[in-house]
């Protein structure tokens, strides 16, 4: 048995298919984000079935205030599924372990997958983990399916393949040898986004995140090694920690929200910057709007997986998002970060990296 980790799926007992964030929850519920609903109206745009049932996706799109709306739904429709987190000072959509009627697991889905592929959707996801398998090194077994795929109501057209990298090394060495095969055109049958997909990948992107439209295209073309083309299907890439590296719990920590502000600050340690939430350690840091902290800034942290990996030990970032004091009781120690992807920015939240910017 395992517990839940970042991107598995749950389908709760109202017939609620959620997909989880990150890997440290509450002691008795699952911190995650409504996906779908088994039934349908003119809130959901898309609709998917599986074995008969019909599901529509109620999230209108991947951000805080996609999020937000559809806790809006679930406060009116299904109201335990929301909570004030006294540990985090927010409400937030948490699934009580006790309802949850099926837990998805990437890996076990991947398994099905490599010993009878039923589809062709479900052929050209193996083939591609299997190249990412070799030309990595690392085991099938360290890779997993999300998605539409794990779910079984992936649609032959235009589901996207999403596929999970289990373990912190294996995390660094797939994004290494991506950005590599990527940006170099290395192997035939991989692309970053060009031309129309990249002017629509961006403008899609602008439409409800806080970058301009040329940011988003360095974004795209320079920097999302983890979301890009495999034989002309879009496919996506997660790294994932197992529970053996993962060391806090969620009651350790208490956050203390202080404000919006904005920031510029030099990067110290990356390594947490691929996994979700990404984490910079940095210093140097400069508040450019709202009030400063107390204290010193150490972190810049984001939920918003648009941000993960876009810097480096020694490159600055300017960064707008919600201040936090936050309390670690285990260590006996308090910290400042910035958090990006929060319902308190109303999606003007943003990481950017200062070369984007022609001025600050």
């Amino acid at each position: 048995m395992r517990d839940f980790r970042d991107r598995d799926f749950i389908e709760s007992v109202d017939g609620l298919i959620f997909c989880v964030i990150g890997n440290v929850h509450p002691t008795s519920r699952v911190v995650s984000y409504l996906k779908y609903i088994s039934h349908y109206s003119s809130t959901v745009r898309t609709k998917w079935s599986r074995n008969g049932v019909m599901y529509g996706r109620i999230l209108p799109y991947y951000s805080a205030i996609g999020v937000k709306n559809t806790m809006d739904y679930l406060k009116e429709n299904y109201p335990d599924y929301v909570v004030y987190d006294k540990y985090r000072s927010i409400e937030l959509i948490e699934v009580p372990r006790h309802k949850i009627k099926t837990h998805f697991k990437p890996e076990e889905r991947l398994r099905e997958i490599i010993d009878s592929p039923k589809d062709e959707l479900e052929k050209l996801a193996l083939e591609l983990v299997q190249e990412l398998a070799e030309e990595t090194n690392i085991s099938l077994g360290n890779f997993g399916i999300t998605g539409s795929i794990l779910l079984k109501i992936h649609n032959l057209k235009y589901s996207d393949i999403d596929i999970i990298v289990y373990g912190q090394r294996n995390g660094w060495i797939i994004r290494d040898v991506l950005k590599n095969i990527l940006q170099n055109e290395k192997k035939p049958f991989f692309s970053l986004p060009k031309g129309e997909i990249l002017e629509e990948w961006s403008k899609e992107i602008t439409s409800h995140h806080s970058l301009s439209f040329e940011e988003a295209k360095i974004l795209y073309s320079k920097y999302k090694w983890n979301r890009a083309i495999y034989r002309g299907r879009q496919f996506s890439v997660h790294p994932v920690k197992l529970e053996n590296e993962i060391e806090e719990r969620w009651e350790d920590k208490i956050h203390k929200p202080l404000g919006l502000v904005k920031v510029k600050a030099k990067v110290l340690d990356a390594s947490e910057s691929i996994f979700m939430p990404a984490i910079y350690i940095v210093d140097d840091v400069k508040v450019l709007e709202g009030a400063s902290p107390p204290g010193k800034i150490s972190r810049i942290t984001s939920y918003e997986g648009l941000y993960i990996d876009l810097a480096e030990p020694g490159d600055e970032l300017i960064a707008y998002g919600k201040l936090e004091e936050v309390e670690d009781q285990k260590l006996g120690e308090k910290y400042y970060q910035v958090t990006v992807g929060t319902f308190e920015a109303g999606g003007r939240d943003y990481i950017k990296p200062l070369k984007w910017l022609s001025h600050v």
